[in-house]
């Protein structure tokens, strides 16, 4: 799914000028994925430590 949407952006950026408000979106889109990356890293880091230890039952 991800390569399909790499494919349409690159013929997206091929074919078409971008302005400033696309330079903007694709910005601001770019921050969101991040801070949601950083937000699931963290819960699982969270539900990582917290998880007992079941060695050795």
């Amino acid at each position: 799914m991800e390569l399909i949407q790499n494919l349409f952006s690159s013929l997206r950026s091929a074919l078409t000028l971008e302005t400033q408000s696309d330079i903007d979106e694709s910005y601001l889109s770019d921050a969101i994925d991040h801070a949601d990356l950083e937000r699931r890293i963290a819960a699982q880091s969270r539900a990582s430590s917290v998880a007992p230890l079941n060695i050795g039952r």
